[in-house]
């Protein structure tokens, strides 16, 4: 069984420590985080999604400093849950230390940064994965697999939102900084962009309009992507919402013999005939099956395929791209 660590102990780090132990992929031997505070504290802490399951530290190594968990022998891969605008570094720290790198999203802030890692990358005998964990969400993966089986026709229209209350929870309230986060557009809206990626490919034109709020950055945005071949998608994201609003995601795609709807759990497939299937999803949630795939790539020594690094440059290059419409329209 792999040993890993993890370095980043907020919400994502929690989330991956409990998730590892639910599914028993590996074993976690070593948390690391700057701040001793977040090693002390008990329980599964906050975010916009719930943490079930085991985030306890007994029998776990911890460290203050995680250059010395990188250091360690006895981890053979790590988890990067550090804030974004630390990703870069932590990259190219754990690629000189020789382990398997499963980093949060985005890979890092801005596509220059991205160009660096991949240059790192070159040659590297070990698993390098973004953690784009839509991409491997039950809902979305049988929804990639009607859409790209063409089983009900092509695609004429999609519309994807993903909100979220303002994430207060947040260590040093990074996320409320453009410059650590990248905002909401790179934070929670890549999500959406990165699936719309995978499942459509690049769009041949990039609309968008946004609200900006301050030193947070862009914190809605409503983006509107074309395809020369006709799709038009729209994207709807961000934190700009109070402390009670719900977490969302959902998604609506239109194929010409059915509709596709989801809220994140169930697929609802509306089809031309009239009939209301609601089909059979993969077990578990985004989190424990990009965690499946990843071991699966290092046990069998494979690069991964599902979310290729160049994959996760292409999402940021996205954000960008709107975040450039946005500046165009005002």
């Amino acid at each position: 069984m792999v040993k890993v660590g993890i370095i980043g102990f907020g919400f994502i780090g929690r989330m991956h420590l409990a998730t590892l132990r639910a599914g028993g992929l590996a074993e976690v031997v070593a948390v690391a985080d700057g701040d001793a505070s977040r090693l002390a504290r008990s329980g599964a802490g906050d975010g916009n999604i719930a943490i079930e399951g085991d985030t306890s530290l007994v029998d776990v190594e911890t460290f203050e400093d995680p250059n010395k968990l990188l250091d360690s022998e006895n981890v053979e891969a790590v988890i990067l849950g550090v804030p974004t605008y630390l990703h870069k570094s932590y990259i190219l720290k754990s690629i000189e230390a020789g382990k398997h790198i499963l980093c949060e999203k985005p890979m890092v802030l801005d596509a220059n940064e991205g160009c660096e890692v991949i240059a790192a990358l070159e040659g590297y005998d070990r698993v390098f994965m973004v953690a784009h964990c839509i991409r491997f969400w039950p809902a979305y993966v049988k929804a990639y697999e009607l859409v790209r089986e063409q089983i009900y026709g092509h695609v004429l229209s999609a519309h994807f939102v993903r909100n979220s209350p303002k994430p207060l929870w947040a260590w040093d309230n990074w996320l409320l900084d453009e410059q650590r986060s990248g905002g909401a557009i790179l934070d929670l809206h890549i999500h959406d962009v990165d699936y719309v990626n995978y499942l459509l490919g690049k769009p041949t034109e990039i609309a968008a309009a946004g609200i900006r709020e301050g030193k947070e950055g862009i914190g809605q945005i409503v983006a509107l992507y074309t395809y020369a071949d006709g799709p038009v998608v729209s994207l709807d994201g961000g934190w700009a919402h109070q402390p009670t609003f719900p977490f969302r995601m959902t998604f609506r795609i239109s194929l010409e013999e059915a509709t596709l709807e989801s809220d994140g759990a169930a697929l609802h497939v509306h089809t031309a005939s009239g009939e209301h299937l609601v089909p059979e999803l993969l077990p578990g949630d985004g989190y424990s099956r990009e965690q499946e795939y990843f071991f699966a790539c290092i046990r069998d020594g494979k690069t991964p395929a599902i979310v290729t690094v160049q994959s996760s440059l292409e999402a940021i290059a996205l954000v960008e791209e709107e975040k450039a419409a946005i500046g165009r329209s005002g």
